[in-house]
């Protein structure tokens, strides 16, 4: 499933893979510079063919449990690839093709209590090639993989440690992420990555009746909207909910419920 362009390259994965451009509080996806890609299995290669460059562990924050995670370089033609959270099964100086194994995904010091295993892909300068800033903008795809959002009205379908899974009682066309506004889709961490984004030219977005203003347009033509507000199920204050692309749910961060609950989403501009 091919699901971008960065620097004329095509970005592909499989079929089954969840991903998110803007769910993620770190620079390079508020940039537009980054793709975290939630595998099914083993994490694949995601460009027609490139060679292993480097294979380094990488220290984490000191404050949570999981002191380290795993870098790999690949040459992309003359680009660097940059990928984060993969435990590698292949060795410096290797050649990978479209599709093949590259390792495992690994729970990393970077994420939240909430993230889940993924592969985080950058496409860079080879001279500039580990910097959490500088990589290449990446141009979406709108594909329509997922029944769209109608209401506001929510079952828990899974209860996990730190958030729940919901399914919209009722459910529409197909889109990009399951949250569109006047067809165009939305995704983001909302509230809790203090920004969310809109694939496409519009200056405003409604979400379950709340109107936020797009601050800032990037070159691919993604409008950020980062105006403070919260979130409400059920009438229990929740940290967010996160919104992702080829995912029909949607992850509740916060509250007390159980599966099978019927919740209903509110937000409120502070």
């Amino acid at each position: 499933m091919r699901i971008a362009k960065i620097n004329g390259l095509n970005f592909e994965i499989p079929k089954d893979a969840w991903f998110s451009f803007f769910n993620s509080p770190y620079p390079a996806h508020k940039f537009g510079t980054a793709i975290d890609v939630y595998f099914s299995g083993k994490a694949l290669f995601p460009f027609e063919e490139g060679k292993v460059l480097e294979i380094r562990k990488v220290r984490t924050p000191q404050y949570v449990p999981i002191r380290e995670d795993y870098l790999m370089i690949f040459q992309v033609e003359e680009f660097c690839l940059k990928v984060l959270h993969v435990k590698p099964n292949i060795k410096v100086g290797k050649k990978v093709y479209l599709g093949d194994e590259i390792g495992e995904l690994v729970v990393s010091g970077f994420f939240r209590p909430w993230s889940d295993k993924h592969a985080h892909f950058e496409l860079r300068d080879c001279r500039d090639r580990y910097r959490a800033r500088g990589g290449f903008l990446i141009y979406p795809k709108i594909l329509k993989l997922v029944p769209t959002i109608k209401g506001n009205e929510f079952e828990v379908v899974e209860k996990t440690k730190h958030y729940y899974w919901l399914r919209p009682l009722r459910r529409g066309e197909k889109n990009l992420t399951p949250l569109p506004f006047d067809g165009t889709p939305i995704e983001g961490g909302l509230p809790h990555y203090h920004y969310g984004a809109i694939f496409g030219k519009l200056k405003e977005v409604e979400i379950f009746g709340t109107k936020f203003l797009v601050s800032q347009e990037l070159p691919n033509g993604v409008g950020i909207f980062n105006e403070d507000f919260q979130i409400f199920a059920n009438g229990q204050k929740v940290k967010g909910i996160g919104i992702y692309c080829n995912q029909e749910k949607i992850k509740l961060i916060g509250g007390e419920f159980k599966v099978g609950d019927v919740v209903e989403i509110r937000f409120l501009k502070k």
